[in-house]
């Protein structure tokens, strides 16, 4: 019979704003049982189920769509985001991810765009094509604004960065339980 492990879940929560101008900000790392877990000095791997943006940028234009006909063929609707995307303002956030073995590496450029009142962006087919992204012991999640001729985050934009992880430690021999 394999031996169960210990589970908990946390929060990804961060709110980006004026303030951080380019600092690269730490998302997320898998967290080390405490003093009153079963095992002490055990780490846990996270296995992100939700990551998400909230949205709402006020320091430039508003988003203005080209539209497309209903009866488009694909060339034009590409043509048409590609005329959408290249002729709004917008502001881009950087994902990186980083074990003990490499530096922080660029996962993706999230570029953000003003939708009025605000709007809501699934991180997770950034990272992943499964429906969890698993996260190793040393890994560490980590974001940060980049300037693409719009200026940074001012004002009062605002970027809610919001998951939920499930972490997992595994207990490999039962004999080594102590409580601490």
């Amino acid at each position: 019979m394999a031996n169960p492990g210990i589970f908990r879940n946390v929060n990804i929560l961060q709110e980006l704003n004026a303030s951080m101008g380019t600092e690269i900000v730490e998302l997320y790392q898998p967290g080390y049982l405490n003093s009153l877990d079963v095992v002490s000095n055990a780490k846990y791997s996270g296995f992100i189920t939700s990551l998400r943006l909230t949205i709402d940028i006020t320091s430039i234009d508003e988003l203005e769509v080209v539209e497309n006909d209903t009866l488009a063929d694909d060339a034009t609707i590409a043509e048409n985001a590609k005329t959408t995307f290249n002729n709004n303002a917008k502001k881009c956030l950087s994902f990186f991810l980083k074990t003990s073995a490499t530096p922080l590496i660029k996962v993706a450029d999230i570029y953000l765009f003003n939708q009025r009142p605000f709007y809501y962006l699934n991180l997770l087919p950034y990272f992943t094509s499964a429906n969890t992204f698993d996260i190793a012991p040393d890994a560490i999640i980590a974001a940060q604004m980049k300037e693409v001729g719009y200026g940074l985050l001012s004002n009062d934009d605002r970027i809610l960065i919001l998951g939920t992880v499930i972490e997992e430690s595994p207990i490999y021999d039962q004999s080594v339980l102590t409580v601490e």
